[in-house]
């Protein structure tokens, strides 16, 4: 998986004191909310730069949000909670994590995490998770056994397939493709596998990359809660879908797949949807 990952995390605090700050600072931003969801307004045409945002609900002292925000607009949220806010961020180019203090101030510095370390980990585990010399074990990949390659994702979401079992068909009809291709070209199984890794997307998960194991390695230090990596952006976004559809349509038979996506992520009724955008300027003649 090559997606970008972020996570933000606010410590002693309240999911719907968070997702309240949030839409108020968009909205002085030039904001507008927007609601896709069933039963919603779905997505206004005249809105731009989309901002979509998780608030989770409040675990192990810790509010998470997932998504997007504009690092720019960190301090502000830190000063209207009145408290830090932890930054974290995983690509293709980099990753790491970001302390913000309500005063506004960016830190990347060991030192500003120690009020955050877990119990039994030293400044030394710290700096060792911030240098990239901790080694964690490799992570299987979080998708089904293969997930669908960038692109179809929202295709089967919208056909009402399960993407997931859309990603194993997938699979299996690679896996059908390259065995006759192999018996045509004499490929070895190395080869085989490479080739098939670029028609699925990279078959490689960013979370093992050298980017990815130090932010695994740098959290598995601080005092953050279990749910801080899963479940995805993705995976909250499809769970609420089926469950606002589920609220809306209570004998309405479940799409392929929403059984899936509810029992991914329990307790979805909890979270709270920040969508909103910016309105796009009328254009002017001349």
């Amino acid at each position: 998986m090559s997606q970008t990952w972020h996570g933000l995390f606010i410590p002693d605090a309240d999911a719907s004191a968070v997702a309240e700050a949030l839409r108020a600072l968009l909205v002085r931003r030039g904001c507008a909310p927007y609601d896709p969801f069933p039963g919603g307004t779905g997505t206004p045409p005249e809105l731009s730069a989309l901002i979509r945002l998780f608030v989770a609900p409040a675990q192990d002292g810790w509010v998470r949000v997932l998504g997007d925000l504009d690092a720019a607009l960190l301090p502000d949220l830190a000063a209207a909670l009145d408290r830090s806010l932890l930054a974290a961020w995983l690509g293709e180019d980099g990753g790491g994590f970001a302390l913000v203090s309500a005063d506004g101030a960016r830190h990347e510095d060991i030192a500003a995490f120690a009020p955050y370390l877990r119990a039994g980990a030293t400044p030394s585990d710290l700096r060792r998770a911030f240098a990239g010399e901790t080694r964690v074990a490799p992570l299987e990949s979080d998708a089904a056994s293969a997930d669908l390659p960038p692109g179809l994702h929202d295709v089967a979401r919208e056909q009402g397939v399960n993407p997931q079992q859309a990603g194993k068909l997938f699979e299996r009809l690679s896996e059908g493709l390259f065995g006759k291709l192999a018996g045509q070209s004499g490929e070895s199984d190395e080869e085989q596998a490479r080739a098939r890794a670029v028609i699925m997307g990279g078959g490689r998960d960013t979370w093992n990359s050298l980017h990815g194991q130090r932010v695994r390695a740098i959290a598995e230090t601080l005092a953050l809660p279990a749910n801080w990596r899963l479940p995805s952006w993705d995976d909250v976004r499809d769970a609420y879908h089926a469950h606002r559809m589920r609220e809306r349509y209570p004998r309405m038979m479940a799409l392929p797949g929403d059984h899936e996506s509810l029992a991914a992520v329990p307790g979805i009724a909890g979270y709270l949807p920040v969508f909103m955008g910016r309105a796009q300027p009328e254009e002017t003649d001349g």
